[in-house]
């Protein structure tokens, strides 16, 4: 829980940086990211990033995001057909 609330308190600080920065920043609670490919990329980032000491943040293009999750979907589909 400890580990939890730091992380919070750092999401907090960054996020005031921010938007100071003019940077318009969303916060949405999903349920469950089992099955969501751009769901469980986020949540393994994060995960990285969470046990990372040295953090960097950067802009992924949603298209990058999109070009990678359809590359495995296409590897995962040939691998079951």
């Amino acid at each position: 829980m400890k580990n939890r609330n730091h992380l919070i308190e750092e999401i907090r600080k960054k996020t005031i940086v921010l938007e100071k920065e003019n940077w318009n920043i969303e916060y949405t609670w999903k349920k469950a990211h089992a099955g969501h490919n751009g769901k469980e990329l986020a949540d393994r980032l994060a995960k990285e990033a969470a046990r990372n000491s040295d953090i960097s943040y950067n802009r992924i293009p949603k298209s990058e995001i999109e070009h990678q999750e359809r590359e495995k979907s296409i590897g995962k589909w040939q691998q079951h057909h």
